[in-house]
């Protein structure tokens, strides 16, 4: 699967990154809390369930290449 976008963000100290792949899947890797099991934890999502910030953070984490393809796949 290629990678089209991915943006990192810090929360304080911990993770929020968003990858989103060419064929929709959109890959969560963070940190819930700094305590045992709350580290790099991952879960996979579908355009439905994120919002419009993330959105805005992928396609403008995109290359000039793939901004279109961004857009298209997540509906803006």
């Amino acid at each position: 699967m290629k990678i089209i976008a991915q943006s990192f963000k810090m929360k304080g100290d911990l993770d929020d990154d968003y990858t989103l792949y060419e064929n929709g899947e959109i890959l969560h890797e963070y940190d819930r809390h700094r305590y045992p099991g709350g580290y790099n934890l991952k879960r996979t999502l579908s355009v439905e369930q994120i919002d419009n910030e993330i959105k805005m953070r992928l396609v403008n984490a995109a290359s000039d290449e793939n901004k279109a393809l961004v857009r298209e796949i997540l509906g803006l």
